[in-house]
């Protein structure tokens, strides 16, 4: 059953579940303050789930904004035992180093507090204000709550999540409208197909195949219906594994073995390339499981030896590396670099574009072919992928101004063996490998990829991962 949110946004509607991008993701999740995912959150009522959007940690799910603004509360109330209690310290901590600026000045204009102004956590007609001028930040747009939520959801957070010391909720806070406490789900793959589907002579009877041989790890998403080399590999390799011969029918032993055909073995240990196996299964990421087949990852905010870093900005501070499923299912790392995901000082203070340097979005794309980069050869990017503009130079994703499209020109290519701390006019936004030597190290091994080998125009795929998302040691 379909998750029912009560998040609020004018007009009266009410978003469907956390993965609607046309609702800013603090409505959408009933955190009026963005705040990411963190243990002692779950003590909290109301507390439903994680999902992931933001940079190095995931945004909060509440199932209705008022205990949201409890957990905001709360974690002010950390702020000020670690010595931020002004305006401008709050919000710089808010950022976790990165530059809010504009954000202070956002906020002071909207209250009329000073940088320096202390908040004390204890007095409404200070707290209200600055919290509604957060909250407008962070939604791009006016905060839908009204005031007596607003000031009920502080009352609850200096109760301590108490709800029967904080006393009955405003009126507007009904039960039928909260959000269930089960946690959210993206929606169900279809059932499986009947023999009579399997089929090379219709389009229908193609994409029944391939759905089969993307769920068993052989074939990338998405189903096309479109019977080309590298499907016909992806089936000539399952027939191969389930002790079959294909010669380009698919007999009636072949359309059994699909129907009840398993995954290619994958069993992540507790490396590095194990903890990343588990975040991309967490994110509903495609894994190739063949060992003939490579997967592409970056991961923002981690160094080469798989520590993660405070992700500054300019910094080659990201790790691109390529990893495959052995025979087995063991997964191993045939190579990782020191790379960025993120555009540089230079293009984010003189963009290319007027709207702002582009930040790719989290997720994963199969939005490359190879090619050339200038000189070098490069994976160059040919399908659509998301991301976000940056208009105030923040240095980071500004989620009021989401972007899609295939003519970005987000390419993987090399850093000019650039400094490890100046990333110079390397990137405007692309997949930058800091060193030559390593970026051609990246680009014999994908190249090597048997479905590329299969199909030179093959488009390639890769994700893009916060650190936050990999686990400690199990």
């Amino acid at each position: 059953m379909a998750v029912n949110y009560r998040s609020l946004v004018p007009g009266g509607f009410y978003s469907s579940n956390p993965f609607d991008r046309s609702v800013p993701v603090s409505i959408r999740c009933n955190n009026p303050g963005a705040i990411n995912g963190a243990p002692w959150e779950k003590k909290y009522p109301g507390y439903v789930d994680t999902v992931e959007t933001t940079p190095g940690n995931k945004t909060t799910i509440f199932e209705a904004p008022e205990y949201g603004v409890a957990v905001w509360w709360e974690l002010l109330r950390r702020y000020a035992a670690a010595g931020a209690t002004t305006v401008g310290d709050i919000i710089n901590r808010y950022g976790g180093g990165q530059d809010y600026s504009a954000y202070v000045q956002f906020v002071t204009r909207k209250t009329g507090l000073g940088p320096r102004t202390k908040v004390p956590l204890d007095d409404d007609d200070i707290l209200l204000p600055f919290g509604k001028a957060m909250f407008h930040y962070e939604a791009g747009r006016p905060t839908p709550l009204k005031d007596e939520q607003i000031a009920y959801g502080l009352k609850l957070g200096r109760a301590k999540g108490d709800e029967q010391a904080a006393g009955p909720p405003p009126a507007v806070m009904t039960t039928e409208n909260r959000t269930p406490s089960e946690a959210p789900t993206p929606p169900a793959p279809p059932p499986p197909t009947d023999t009579a589907d399997l089929t090379l002579d219709t389009r229908e009877g193609v994409e029944a195949i391939q759905s089969t041989l993307i769920a068993g790890g052989y074939l990338d998403p998405p189903v096309d219906g479109a019977y080309g080399p590298v499907t016909k590999w992806a089936l000539t390799k399952f027939a191969e594994r389930n002790g079959l011969e294909f010669s380009g029918q698919i007999t009636a032993r072949l359309k059994t073995t699909l129907m009840e055909a398993k995954p290619l073995p994958l069993t992540p240990g507790n490396d590095l390339a194990g903890k990343i196996v588990r975040a991309m299964q967490a994110n509903k990421y495609w894994i190739a499981r063949h060992p003939d087949c490579v997967n592409i990852v970056y991961i923002e905010g981690m160094n080469p030896d798989g520590s993660i870093n405070d992700n500054r900005n300019n910094v080659f501070n990201d790790l691109r590396l390529v990893f495959r499923v052995k025979e087995g299912g063991v997964p191993g790392i045939v190579g990782k670099w020191e790379a960025t995901t993120e555009p540089s000082r230079k293009w984010t203070l003189t963009p290319m574009n007027p709207d702002g340097a582009f930040h790719i979005k989290f997720g994963q794309y199969k939005a490359w072919i190879r090619g050339w980069y200038h000189t070098h050869e490069a994976l160059r990017q040919a399908g659509e992928i998301e991301g976000y503009r940056d208009p105030h130079k923040t240095f980071k994703r500004d989620f009021n101004y989401p972007v899609r499209g295939s003519e970005f020109g987000v390419h993987h290519h090399w850093g000019y063996d650039l400094p490890h701390d100046e990333m110079g006019g390397s990137s405007a936004g692309c997949l930058v490998g800091r060193s030559t030597s390593g970026h051609r190290e990246f680009m014999s091994i994908v190249l090597e990829d048997a479905r590329y080998r299969a199909n030179p125009a093959y488009r390639f795929m890769a994700a893009i991962m916060p650190a936050g998302d990999l686990q400690p040691d199990a």
